[in-house]
């Protein structure tokens, strides 16, 4: 196998790492959902980000990401039929992995490079 062969596989391989992870939960039972966990709601086209979240019958209650989940002043509200989408996800820990790769691809690239040697001897 060619070096750069084994670089592009790397790199494939750590792109697949990034980001968020969002994706949609598998229904939106009634009830509250873990109070960290960071959902993106969808509505008319514009995306909020909560935690905090409680399904309801007919709506939907979170405290914008940035307030504390406890904070009932904060806490909005939205009728589930006016819910384009919802979506959680990990930011942070997305964060982590783009961060690894960012230091972990210089690596591996130096260790590919230098695998044979990195300093022939003439």
């Amino acid at each position: 196998m060619r070096r750069h062969d084994l670089l592009i596989g790397i790199l494939g391989l750590g792109a697949l790492g990034c980001g968020a992870g969002w994706h949609q939960p598998p229904e939106l039972a009634p009830g509250p959902w873990p109070a960290r966990k960071q959902v993106q709601v969808w509505v008319d086209g514009q995306a909020e980000r909560w935690h905090g979240v409680v399904v309801g019958r007919d709506s939907l209650w979170g405290v914008p990401f940035l307030q504390s989940p406890t904070c009932d002043t904060c806490r909005r509200a939205v009728a589930l039929v006016a819910v384009d989408s919802v979506r959680v996800g990990k930011p942070v820990t997305g964060f982590w992995k783009t961060l690894g790769l960012v230091v972990g691809v210089p690596f591996a690239v130096l260790a590919v490079i230098c695998w044979g040697g990195c300093f022939p001897e003439t």
